[in-house]
């Protein structure tokens, strides 16, 4: 997150982590099939690059194509 704080991007994962701690939120997601994982900034930032990567060489090895309507 360019130009954000740290303290800002600290305080912000606090409330998260506090917010998917709440009972009904792990009810409702248990429900869903969800389980939530919390992970500093910088692990989340790793993990969505390598899911991309993943995802990309699916979609081109399926020869999958954008349809623009």
């Amino acid at each position: 997150m360019k130009g954000v704080s740290r303290k800002i991007i600290n305080k912000i994962k606090a409330e998260i982590v506090k917010a998917l701690k709440q009972p009904e939120v792990i009810e409702r997601y248990t429900a869903l099939g969800i389980e939530s994982v919390t992970s500093t900034p910088q692990e989340f930032t790793k993990t969505i690059k390598s899911d991309l990567a993943r995802y990309l060489k699916v979609i081109k090895d399926a020869g999958i194509k954008v349809e623009v309507n």
